[in-house]
């Protein structure tokens, strides 16, 4: 794990960059900010999580990182002991997570946290869609306070310039940089299940609907219907192993307050 701050005293925010060692672009969008004349009006932490795999190009060595958190200190496998570590790191900050995938869609806030308080951090990344994958074990930011963002495809260029944007977004929002940006008022689609299957094509859209019996992916001339109406949330044809992705819910624009009622 490679850490290292910008600005003098203890840091209340952090950035946060390859919980996945093959995307990048986080660690990108924060050379840029590195490497340009901005001023921050207050310290801010990096953290390239998963420096073992980001310099093998892989996703983890062992174990998925995101999906372990807190981790155990005394494991035998490489992420779930840098889990606990990564958990130490980021006590008292509040993060701002980047990702990469294989799925279209993006870019597009996720909190794990379920609570008002990280809506109200997704609002902070300017964007119009927040997905809530609360129900899922693991995730970053279910331990402190943040958000995480999917920027677009893996190391993909259009990926590294939209987690800079973002980045700036967030940062000038929060108070950290000077600038002109506002929040946003985002769409939430909370995350209800997945869809299993191995080797299938989606042919869908994330985030447009999917009505009962629409056909959504294809595998060896066989179509997969749906059996209820759901949103399509991080489907893809190559992303996961045993899954296409995840259904989900729309419900409803986030205010202010962070608090989204259903539409």
């Amino acid at each position: 794990m490679h850490v290292e701050t910008l600005g003098d005293g203890p840091p209340a925010y952090t950035i946060l960059a390859c919980v996945h060692g093959d995307e990048t672009c986080g660690w990108h969008a924060f050379n840029r900010l590195k490497a340009s004349d901005v001023t921050l009006n207050a310290p801010v932490k990096f953290v390239l999580a998963n420096e073992r795999a980001f310099k093998l190009g892989r996703r983890f060595c062992d174990v998925d990182l995101n999906r372990v958190m807190p981790g155990d200190a005394q494991s035998e496998k490489h992420e779930e002991r840098l889990a606990a570590r990564l958990v130490h790191e980021l006590e008292g900050t509040t993060v701002i997570d980047f990702h990469s995938t294989e799925s279209k869609g993006c870019p597009y806030a996720v909190v794990t946290g379920g609570d008002a308080a990280s809506r109200r951090l997704a609002r902070s990344t300017g964007l119009d869609r927040v997905v809530d994958m609360s129900q899922l074990p693991g995730g970053v930011t279910r331990h402190v306070p943040g958000v995480a963002v999917e920027c677009g495809y893996y190391d993909d260029e259009d990926a590294a310039t939209a987690a800079h944007r973002i980045l700036r977004h967030f940062l000038t929002v929060e108070g950290l940089i000077e600038g002109e940006a506002a929040p946003s008022t985002p769409t939430l689609f909370k995350v209800t299940g997945e869809a299993a299957g191995r080797g299938y094509t989606f042919v869908g859209e994330n985030f447009r609907r999917v009505e009962q019996g629409e056909v959504f992916a294809e595998k060896d001339g066989m179509a997969r219907r749906a059996e209820a109406p759901f949103y399509p949330v991080l489907m893809s044809t190559h992303g996961y192993e045993q899954r296409i992705g995840f259904t989900a819910r729309r419900v409803g624009p986030v205010p202010a307050n962070g608090e989204a009622h259903p539409s």
